[in-house]
């Protein structure tokens, strides 16, 4: 009886083996049918031509970020062989290296070789921070390397590893330069000549640098900004550059007071239109000394809390400039002067940077009230609120923005424009953080009578 029960227990065993074996053999033939039908599947996004692509990858990077495997164009790699073929063949991705910094030379040498073998003949943007550990043959191999095709340099690292540069290459497309000294009391022996032959050079930072260790085509530049450097050095520069057009100065040396004025040339320029200096730390010494007969734009950064001492340097040099000063970018404490303004009878943009917490009710915002003062700044039309924190315009700011709205004669002009530029306040997930504006019906009323409203960030306008 028992070896009865074993047989069909065994048998009945295979037959289910049976089963599920037919089963899986057509589950299998299931699989290998939706294989086939998947060869066959084309994905609507590889149905866009080649050219639509390639300008989708141009805009899937972020500045900063290109050397990320998690970003593009190294993403665009990872995600199908279609897409790492035409990536690694579109060479606008592969032109841009916005920052490494070299830690094994050999390796990180080679990587920006590769890199930028891949844009082919297209001008290059390259910033490198080269630390003084280093031997600076590897650097001026890597610059001289693609000498010829940099539009873009921007270089972080010691002088003395600059002065030892030995040939003196041609950058004949170099746009755009920006040096910064990691050793900023370092003295050289001589100038450091390594940029002297870029004819197409216009654009030139200097951060703790000063720019008599420096031999470049001085005349050539229109844009420039020196960041701690020295006033003598500044007014060296200035004389140089007979050719250019903006300057932005950003304080003294650290930890160092700037120089004073007496015993310094005065000094003209008459290219000069767009000028923006700090005042928080002694900067404006420069304005005694400057003339600009063809200023246009100026800018003066800093926390101001105390003006005093200001009268004797901004008035005079206003008063140089109120001619042809048509924009005017300023700090807005409590206690603003409002006779600064008084000559400036042709601004016609002033932009007030306004801390966060301060009530819009201050002496110069009061001042524009066209109803009580109706020839102060006669000729503005755009009125801009910067850096304000505030999701709310009180009923003073908007009598005034009201007072300027509409036109009575030819002499004064209709403001156009108004603009309440929140900060850039990142919030935990990366993303900007967006105030609700809460009275915003009286600025409707605003814009209904022809008034341009933008109330965000500078990007991007959250009026409705």
């Amino acid at each position: 009886m028992l070896i009865n029960e074993l047989r069909q227990r065994l048998f009945d065993l295979d037959a289910t083996i049976t089963h599920h074996e037919s089963i899986v053999q057509d589950l299998k033939q299931q699989r290998a049918d939706v294989l086939s039908q998947l060869a066959f599947v084309v994905y609507p996004v590889l149905t866009l031509p080649t050219e639509i692509t390639t300008e989708i990858f141009k805009w899937c990077y972020e500045a900063g970020l290109r050397l990320r495997p998690s970003v593009a164009p190294l993403l665009l790699t990872r995600v199908c062989r279609d897409w790492r073929e035409l990536a690694l063949s579109t060479p606008a991705l592969w032109d841009t290296i916005d920052e490494i910094k070299f830690d094994d030379p050999l390796e990180d040498e080679d990587f920006v070789s590769k890199w930028f073998s891949r844009a082919g003949t297209r001008p290059l943007s390259f910033g490198i921070i080269y630390p003084e550990h280093l031997e600076s043959h590897h650097l001026e191999s890597v610059i001289h390397r693609h000498a010829s095709q940099l539009q873009w340099l921007d270089v972080m690292t010691h002088l003395d590893i600059l002065s030892d540069f030995g040939a003196i290459q041609s950058f004949p497309i170099l746009r755009d330069l920006s040096l910064c000294s990691m050793s900023p009391h370092e003295l050289i022996e001589s100038q450091i000549e390594v940029f002297c032959h870029a004819p197409s050079l216009r654009h030139l930072s200097l951060e703790c640098l000063p720019p008599s260790v420096l031999n470049l085509p001085w005349a050539q530049l229109t844009k420039t900004t020196l960041s701690f450097v020295s006033l003598t050095e500044c007014l060296y520069f200035l004389r140089l550059a007979t050719s250019l057009r903006e300057f932005r100065r950003e304080g003294p040396p650290e930890g160092e007071e700037d120089e004073s004025v007496f015993g310094q040339s005065p000094l003209s320029h008459s290219s000069l239109n767009s000028l923006a200096v700090s005042t928080s730390s002694g900067d404006e010494g420069i304005l005694q000394l400057l003339t600009v007969p063809g200023l246009k734009t100026l800018e003066l950064g800093g926390r101001w809390t105390i003006y005093t001492d200001l009268d004797i340097v901004l008035v005079p040099f206003l008063s140089r400039t109120c001619a042809t000063l048509r924009t005017l970018k300023i700090p807005l404490p409590t206690r603003l002067p409002v006779h600064w303004f008084q000559l400036l009878t042709h601004l016609t943009t002033l932009e007030l940077v306004h801390p966060v917490g301060l009530a819009f009710s201050t002496g110069a915002i009061r001042a524009l009230d066209r109803r009580s003062a109706p020839d102060f700044l006669p000729k503005l039309h755009t009125l801009v609120l910067s850096q304000c924190g505030s999701n709310r315009i009180d009923s003073s700011l908007l009598q005034v923005l009201g007072s300027r709205c509409d036109v009575s004669d030819a002499e004064r002009a209709r403001l156009e424009s108004f603009s309440l530029i929140w900060p850039e306040l990142e919030s935990p997930d990366d993303s900007v953080v967006r105030l609700p504006l809460l009275n915003v019906g009286p600025l409707r009323a605003l814009a209904a009578r022809g008034m341009c409203i933008h109330v965000g960030t500078r990007s991007q306008n959250n009026f409705y």
